[in-house]
């Protein structure tokens, strides 16, 4: 059965970041996804000698650069004025105090029908 190697670890081997390792493998025809695909050692021997060829191998793997994470952005600080701002005028006009809404988070309620009653003719001598 042939022995294979993940991406990020052949990158590890040539000094490449993992980006390099796997544009060099598409480049070279060889379908891989993400740096934690699998290769066959064949594929990692070709990768090899096309980093080799280009002159991309180094002694020391460089580090990946960070993706920022909603968890350790900063936010940006709010600048503060040097000097105060001058004083404005403070001008009345007069404004007209919009109606107040009631807004009422029940459901409106539907009223109960009333309970229903006998009939009671008002002819005397009639039968109920």
């Amino acid at each position: 059965m042939p022995k294979k190697i993940r991406v990020y670890e052949l990158a590890r081997e040539l000094g490449l970041t993992n980006k390099e390792t796997v544009d060099l493998a598409v480049g070279l025809g060889i379908g891989v996804k993400s740096h934690s695909s699998s290769i066959e050692d064949a594929q990692a021997d070709r990768v090899r000698r096309k980093a080799d060829a280009d002159g991309l191998r180094r002694d020391v793997q460089p580090e990946e650069p960070a993706k920022p994470t909603k968890a350790t952005k900063e936010p940006a600080p709010t600048p503060v004025p040097d000097t105060p701002a001058p004083e404005q005028p403070v001008v009345d006009t007069p404004t007209e105090a919009a109606p107040k809404r009631l807004v009422s988070s029940a459901r409106p309620v539907a009223p109960k029908p009333a309970p229903a009653r006998p009939v009671v003719s008002e002819e005397p001598g009639a039968a109920v």
